[in-house]
């Protein structure tokens, strides 16, 4: 391909390349060297985040599972929660009165004590189960009520045992009189739930919840995670979303395919690419007893490699001002070189195409100028030798097509044939008229001497007026012809009378013996060099393998008088005058009977009316 370039484009490619190539590795080993080393510090750094994040979230809520677990601490004190709720018997509900003042009651006192041990607690609800009981303490306020409707929650797995509910609003826990005007579901909160046991037995006596506020635990989290940037999740052991980084933190349940951790691995990350998200998944696992889950981080690609990309941003600029100094550097070369050698190109195109008196446009003193005075003398002295020559030729060329096709020229027998043909619809003879028809038109085809060139389609249908001229003669059911013409053949120009010959050779020599189911076959295709093929097989007499050699001799000898092939020697010479040694004529016999005869020229023109581009340049005459 390089082989084919003009030398102005070789030049600014080798000049562009010597500017690009250099600037381009040095872009990309910059590029790919940064791009790794803020990798590998994001991994460390996320690591190190990660773990020290999970320490903190299990110090978190190992904090909240030592100020539940402090309820069993009183097991053996009689004023104590634990002991008030084993005591506890299924009663009439109390008075639903004002608000029982913290020191007046055991069960108030002990939940305001918890309330005050965490700064984030926002709710807590006890319900006892033998007398269905809720004790609620909000703010700081303290409720009791019955609640017989209200149901436990219970774990994933359905069992009651300790776990902590994701990020929800609060509610009231069934509770129908709380405090006025406190509306609920306006805090986000993450709710802890506690089964109390009547040890040493699996018995549970109450359901403990406590709803805490996100303050501390979005402490934690923001500490590992770049706000606005990176996106953070605390997952449990099923996926659901207790925390998120996400605005409006809503999300309940992670569906993405980069949340299966691998199952092997406590902590580590894995690079994920999908349509929604590309980049790097951080993990680390946390297990205690109140909350068994992780800590996912995900770090995209755009944030992860924002720093490689304005260092190479810088850099591209640097190398955006070398390139246009090397772009401009190069095309003022090249065009200095070049543009002789264009017009030279241009000079040599127009005098290939026959203007020979063209002139060129060159006052350099350099070799470049020197060249084309040379070449304009040189084709100056070449025009005027051929010149004369070359229109005799042309003039001798178009004398002899015309005594060639000047073999019938009589009009008043084609004006008798008109009337002859009228005679013969007046007395109802519709196949007498069509043979003189077909006699008639061929007689027109051949008195046109003006035209020595005619389309395939034109020349077919001489061809199968003569052919219909022979049915009448062997009869119609003894003379079958087939056509199998490609379609865009039919409008290609070819020398007028090159296909009447080879046909009638055939009565002559195939079918002079009579015809009996005789077949004729004419067929048009493109050769692979871009010419035209044309094929007449029969099923006739044949032609020995021995005289073939002998035969095509005969074609070829510009002496020819033999009887058998002067018709073939008329169509090669007609082909001759018009392309040259490129036109050739075969001839072959049949696998089994018959003979081929084969036409094969280059295309010089297509009909203008049928081709959009006018004249084909694809062959020279």
């Amino acid at each position: 391909m390089f082989k084919k370039m003009s030398i102005r484009t070789k030049l600014m490619s080798l000049l562009l390349l010597a500017v690009v190539l250099p600037t381009g590795i040095s872009l990309t080993a910059s590029y790919l060297y940064t791009k790794e080393s803020v990798t590998e510090k994001s991994i460390n750094e996320n690591t190190k985040l990660l773990a020290l994040g999970g320490t903190n979230l299990s110090n978190y809520f190992g904090g909240i599972n030592q100020l539940v677990l402090s309820i069993y601490s009183g097991i053996n004190l009689p004023s104590s929660l634990f002991t008030i709720i084993q005591n506890t018997r299924p009663s009439d509900p109390p008075d639903t009165g004002p608000e029982l003042a913290d020191n007046r009651d055991i069960i108030a006192s002990q939940l305001y004590n918890l309330f005050q041990s965490n700064q984030d607690i926002y709710q807590i609800h006890l319900y006892i189960r033998a007398n269905h009981e809720s004790n609620s303490l909000i703010k700081g306020v303290f409720h009791r009520e019955k609640n017989p409707s209200y149901v436990p929650l219970k774990d994933e797995s359905g069992r009651n045992r300790p776990f902590l509910e994701p990020t929800h609003l609060d509610h009231r826990y069934g509770l129908k009189h709380v405090i006025p005007n406190l509306k609920s579901e306006s805090t986000e909160v993450f709710s802890v739930h506690y089964p109390i046991y009547r040890t040493p037995s699996n018995e549970v006596m109450a359901n403990l919840s406590i709803d805490f506020k996100l303050n501390e635990l979005r402490e934690i989290a923001k500490s590992m995670f770049t706000p606005g940037t990176d996106k953070f999740y605390l997952v449990n052991e099923d996926q659901k979303v207790i925390y998120t980084s996400e605005e409006g933190g809503n999300i309940s349940q992670l569906a993405a395919g980069w949340s299966d951790l691998p199952a092997d691995k406590n902590e580590g990350y894995f690079y994920w690419d999908d349509k929604d998200f590309g980049g790097i998944v951080f993990f680390k696992r946390i297990t205690g007893p109140l909350f068994t889950g992780a800590l996912i981080k995900l770090v995209s690609y755009d944030n992860l490699y924002s720093d490689a990309g304005h260092i190479t941003e810088i850099n591209a600029w640097i190398g955006l001002a070398f390139l246009i100094i090397g772009v401009l550097a190069a095309v003022w070369i090249s065009f200095r070189f070049t543009t002789p050698i264009k017009r030279l190109i241009s000079y040599t195109q127009k005098v290939q195409i026959g203007q020979l008196d063209a002139k060129i446009d060159m006052e350099a003193e350099d070799e470049f100028g020197t060249l084309a005075r040379k070449m304009t003398a040189m084709t100056k002295t070449i025009n005027d030798l051929i010149l004369t020559e070359y229109r005799l030729e042309l003039a001798n060329k178009t004398n002899q097509l015309k005594a060639l096709q000047a073999q019938i020229n009589p009009h008043f027998l084609y004006n008798a044939l008109q009337s002859i043909g009228s005679m013969s619809l007046r007395y109802n003879a519709p196949k007498v008229y069509d043979q003189i028809y077909s006699l008639g038109s061929m007689m027109r085809y051949t008195m046109a001497t003006g035209r020595t060139e005619v389309t395939l389609e034109e020349e077919l249908e001489h061809v199968e007026n003569y052919l219909l001229l022979q049915k009448g003669r062997f009869g119609e059911e003894n003379l079958t012809v087939m056509l199998d013409i490609a379609e865009h053949t039919r409008h290609i120009v070819v020398p007028k009378m090159i296909l009447q010959p080879v046909v009638e050779n055939i009565f002559k020599h195939g079918f002079n013996e009579g015809i009996k189911d005789g077949r004729i076959m004419i067929s048009s295709a493109m050769s692979h060099s871009g010419g035209l093929i044309l094929t007449v097989s029969d099923n006739g007499a044949g032609v020995p393998a021995d005289q073939i050699p002998i035969i095509k001799s005969a074609i070829m000898s510009k002496d020819n008088k033999s009887s058998e092939s002067i018709g073939l020697s008329n169509v090669l010479a007609r082909l001759q005058l018009y392309f040259g040694e490129e036109a050739r004529i075969g001839i072959s016999a049949n696998e089994y009977v018959g003979t081929t005869v084969t036409l094969a020229f280059p295309i010089v023109k297509l009909r203008e009316d049928h081709d959009e581009g006018g004249t084909y340049e694809g062959f020279n005459r």
